[in-house]
């Protein structure tokens, strides 16, 4: 059971939200109307979920994820839009989005992606303890799997070496809304990480070619020279 906001300005919406995600067992814990309202409330309750509409009066959706997770940057943020405004699922990705959900509801679809970003909260891996072999001064974002940053209008994503199998779901959840972008350029950049699954290889290799596929520029950046000769092997541009 997670503890979720729904923020919503249609009540009709709030409503069947709930009803599914009260059916799958988790709680809704308030609801809000607008963005500003979703912030206030997210700073108040610190819920593990967040479903955020994208059109609302007096803050956006894309405005309110930005806002919360400039101060809350492991919040956990699913946003909803309709088919026709799939563009703005790009801005609310690189916001802090986690996931999306399109309108109308399919039930089926919202808890997987419900389940998808919770299973995954806060989407990184778990940083060893003292007296572990680790160190007190490793932070989370220093064992992050991926992070995703644009920049100069391509979007970069670093695989780190805590990348496992794991995380591949949610990694392509968070680059398939990318695909809309226009004009789409995209990297990713292992470094000198090494992919020691091999059975990761080829997934990874169809997630960066599905870029190629959605009539984007495409490249992978590794110094490991297996995995470069594996990639290249796919069709895949080494840098």
């Amino acid at each position: 059971m997670s503890r979720i906001l729904i923020a919503d300005d249609s009540t009709i919406a709030r409503r069947n939200l709930k009803t599914i995600l009260q059916k799958a067992g988790h709680l809704v814990v308030a609801e809000a109307e607008n963005g500003m309202q979703a912030y206030q409330l997210y700073s108040l309750l610190k819920p593990e979920l967040v479903t955020m509409d994208i059109t609302m009066p007096v803050m956006d959706g894309v405005a309110a994820v930005r806002k919360i997770t400039s101060e809350f940057p492991d919040a956990n943020i699913i946003v909803i839009t309709a088919l026709d405004q799939k563009p703005m699922i790009v801005k609310a990705i690189e916001a802090g989005a986690r996931h999306y959900i399109l309108k109308p509801f399919q039930p089926e679809k919202v808890i997987a992606a419900v389940n998808l970003a919770v299973g995954n909260l806060p989407g990184k891996a778990q940083a060893p303890a003292r007296g572990q072999g680790g160190s007190a001064a490793n932070s989370a974002e220093d064992t992050e799997p991926f992070k995703i940053k644009n920049r100069n209008g391509a979007f970069v994503v670093n695989i780190s070496q805590y990348f496992v199998s794991e995380h591949l779901p949610l990694l392509t959840a968070k680059t398939t809304p990318l695909l809309q972008a226009k004009p789409l350029r995209m990297i990713f950049d292992f470094g000198s990480t090494e992919i020691r699954d091999t059975s990761l290889m080829l997934p990874l290799a169809q997630l960066i070619l599905s870029v190629k596929d959605a009539g984007g520029l495409v490249l992978a950046r590794t110094s490991n020279q297996r995995l470069a000769s594996f990639l290249s092997k796919q069709g895949i541009n080494i840098d």
